[in-house]
């Protein structure tokens, strides 16, 4: 009779120094994290960052306005050539 291995593996038996290493490694982890992120919200709210998004906002305020008054002027056109 032959034993099938399943997939599931067995429990590993863990030591106290093993928790120890583990619990150092997710400090670790969780100071670089915090590092990324204060660096992360440092460049979001930069002068630099907000400038650019005013100055996006504005240039997309001023496009759309500008769309309208050329739509404007073909209706305009459109009309009066029809009129004559």
């Amino acid at each position: 009779m032959e034993i099938v291995p399943t997939s599931v593996p067995k429990k590993r038996r863990t030591d106290f120094d093993d928790l120890v290493a583990y619990k150092a490694e997710l400090i670790m982890q969780i100071s670089t994290q915090k590092e990324q992120i204060l660096v992360s919200g440092k460049k979001m709210f930069s002068w630099e960052s907000v400038a650019g998004y005013v100055m996006g906002t504005i240039q997309r305020s001023l496009t759309l306005a500008d769309g309208v008054v050329i739509g404007m002027k073909i209706v305009n056109s459109i009309r009066s050539f029809f009129k004559k």
